[in-house]
């Protein structure tokens, strides 16, 4: 299939299937590296809570670096938008909490689906606030 006859619709979403593929292709890679830190921490004896915040804080590095250079490959500046990271990181994760409270107390869901709803929001929240905030093109 050749780009010709493409209209102006049909490159928006060729553009956000290639962000979208890489994005679940480095999510899968930062949460095989964060589940491995927290593990590794937790076999030389950390508590599984300090464990938990070593993988995560591993995990944002890892996201932040990996979300500007390969899956939105932006060249914008590095502090701006590791403090635009930050902030859609803390929307997201506290979106994340806020569902995993609702499902279990309000709605009565079982916790590993409470999870995997909490983790969905969280995932679906950080890829609009990363591709429309986070590494937004200028002029946008």
């Amino acid at each position: 299939m050749t780009d010709e006859g493409l209209t102006p619709a049909d490159w928006h979403w060729r553009t956000e299937a290639v962000y979208l593929a890489r994005y679940a292709g480095s999510g899968v890679l930062n949460t095989l590296v964060g589940f491995s830190v927290i593990f590794l921490l937790m076999g030389l004896g950390a508590a599984p809570l300090l464990a938990n915040i070593g993988g995560y804080a591993v995990g944002f590095v890892l996201g932040f670096i990996v979300s500007k250079r390969f899956v939105f490959r932006s060249e914008g500046r590095f502090v701006e938008e590791s403090l635009r990271y930050l902030a859609a990181f803390s929307i997201c994760f506290m979106l994340n909490l806020l569902v995993l409270s609702l499902a279990l107390a309000e709605l009565a869901i079982p916790a590993v689906l409470a999870q995997i709803l909490a983790a969905a929001a969280y995932t679906g929240s950080m890829y609009g606030l990363t591709r429309l905030y986070v590494f937004r093109k200028p002029g946008r």
